[in-house]
């Protein structure tokens, strides 16, 4: 998680030209249909639909399985996420590889969003041939891996998670790439954050070649919930990257960031007309109490049956469906549907810098603490 949206970019950051990492000098191959999604997974009017579990560090929530949140449910997630870093050149994926059994068990796809805290240019061919060993871990169990790599990087450069320019970042993408090309049941999966003229999309896209999924990470915020809310997070994003370039599109992550209304949020993710966004596959919950409760199993009584008639009893079935509404009419925006952390103006970071998701497994830098998942 997650950036509710805008943030400053440095013009300079994006047309820096990166001489010390070399992109890797292989051709790129076609790469295999991404498919994968298991078996009497959770789908909701053509949306394989999953969750983040809440890791339990500094959080309201507790750790939960996914075998957990299925079991609450009644249902099997088709999408698994969970966070790991790479915080030096030596990469063992312990954060990754304590969740093992459970992706295994949960025949979900695994979403594992990798997080590179060490600079872009240090990403070589070294550290990405170590995710690829980490991940080979879980393919080698029958485990879907859509790999999330340095996911939200266009806002994540401006709060010191991250580190490096556009291009550097497009360098380090394809290292990873040409690291996991070889195995087919590992996509790479880009997901930035929302577009915004201080933390702009386009300049970290590494080009359709090196992308096997698309999607962005929005959680709305306007309370009431905009009934525009999907098409003002997704729509521009889907048409410019997923339809331009018929590339799958799947929420990485996202939640309701307002008050009370997981409910309606869940039923724009799930009852879009499909024949609009007939590229949409998958959408993935952030299901952790952090900051905002954006539980919608774990938590109340009244949320987990409104989310079980959503998910599991959708008379909707995808484009062309009897039941499928027509397509979303856009509204006029009347408050912004994201909410903005502001930049410390004293120019000294207190909270939020060097690793804005801490846990137990992703602890802050040093000179911050890990206080209710954010570093202070």
């Amino acid at each position: 998680m997650k950036s509710f949206s805008t943030f400053f970019l440095s013009s300079a950051a994006i047309v820096t030209a990166v001489s010390a990492l070399a992109t890797p000098q292989v051709p790129v191959q076609k790469r295999a249909t991404v498919n994968g999604l298991p078996t009497g997974g959770v789908v909701s009017n053509g949306v394989a639909f999953g969750f983040l579990p809440s890791d339990g560090w500094e959080v309201a929530s507790p750790a939960y399985t996914m075998a957990q949140i299925n079991s609450k449910l009644g249902g099997k997630a088709s999408t698994y996420g969970w966070y790991a870093q790479i915080s030096s050149t030596a990469f063992t994926g312990s954060q990754l590889l304590q969740r093992l059994d459970d992706v295994v068990s949960s025949g979900a796809v695994f979403q594992p969003a990798v997080m590179p805290t060490i600079p872009f240019s240090e990403v070589t061919s070294s550290v990405a041939s170590q995710v690829a060993a980490v991940l080979e871990q879980f393919t080698a169990k029958g485990v879907e891996v859509w790999l999330r790599f340095s996911h939200e990087m266009n806002y994540y450069v401006t709060d010191g998670t991250y580190h490096g320019t556009a291009a550097e970042f497009i360098a380090a993408w394809k290292n990873i790439h040409a690291a996991v090309s070889k195995n087919p049941k590992i996509k790479m999966y880009w997901s930035p954050n929302v577009d915004t003229s201080s933390a702009p999309v386009a300049p970290y896209w590494p080009g359709a070649s090196y992308v096997d999924v698309v999607g962005v990470d929005c959680y709305p915020t306007s309370s009431p919930l905009s009934p525009s809310a999907f098409s003002s997070c997704y729509s521009n994003f889907y048409k410019t990257y997923s339809a331009a370039n018929n590339i799958p599109f799947a929420i990485g992550e996202t939640g309701y960031a307002g008050s009370s209304g997981n409910a309606a949020w869940i039923s724009q993710l799930v009852n879009q007309d499909m024949c609009d966004y007939p590229n949409y596959i998958a959408a993935s919950w952030f299901e952790y109490n952090k900051e905002t409760d954006f539980l919608i199993v774990e938590g109340s009584s009244s949320i987990l049956s409104s989310s079980r008639q959503l998910l599991l009893h959708n008379p909707k079935t995808g484009c062309g469906s009897a039941g499928n509404p027509t397509s979303t009419t856009l509204a006029t925006k009347t408050g912004s549907t994201t909410s903005t952390k502001v930049p410390s103006q004293t120019g000294t970071c207190t909270w939020g810098c060097n690793g804005w998701d801490c846990s137990a497994f992703s602890p802050c830098n040093s000179d911050y603490t890990c206080m209710r998942g954010y570093c202070h």
